[in-house]
């Protein structure tokens, strides 16, 4: 029977813990803090001049907003122009890219041309010069050059 004592306790502690929601929820509780807990601007001048302070401050950051803003917009401006430019540039480079390819594409043409050229040049040359050998080995002895003076004022000589 004494363990039935402390048995009897639990029921009573757990239908006072159910009670004290109840009684919570019936009691007056103080209102929520809104517009209507507020202290009346007509009737109070604190209140008037927080409001007036709290409206300053409004006007001061709305002031630096616009400020700001403005210079945002000012900055954006100059971004897009040289984002504008930057295309230009890059447009640009790249015209200057495909004609210096171009221009490389030329000079490996005028550099093979010229090239063909000397290689021409200097056969003409060596050719000129195995004439020139064989006109040599053709050239009659001084006699035989001697021979025919002879011949020739003979033969003057005859038709006369």
């Amino acid at each position: 029977m004494k363990n039935y004592k402390h048995l009897t306790l639990i029921p009573i502690v757990l239908a006072a813990m159910s009670i004290v929601p109840v009684a919570y929820a019936q009691s007056k509780q103080p209102p929520p803090n809104s517009a209507g807990n507020s202290p009346n601007s007509a009737t109070d001048a604190d209140g008037h001049a927080r409001v007036v302070q709290a409206c300053s401050a409004a006007v001061g950051e709305l002031k630096a907003s616009r400020i700001l803003i403005e210079a945002l917009d000012v900055e954006n401006a100059s971004l897009r122009s040289r984002l504008e430019t930057e295309k230009r540039l890059t447009a640009t480079l790249g015209e200057l890219n495909e004609t210096r390819k171009s221009e490389t594409e030329s000079l490996r043409i005028a550099i093979t041309a010229k090239n063909e050229t000397l290689a021409a040049r200097d056969a003409v040359i060596e050719r000129q010069d195995k004439l020139i050998g064989t006109l040599k080995a053709k050239r009659p002895s001084i006699w035989r050059r001697v021979g025919d003076i002879l011949i020739g004022a003979g033969a003057a000589v005859i038709l006369k």
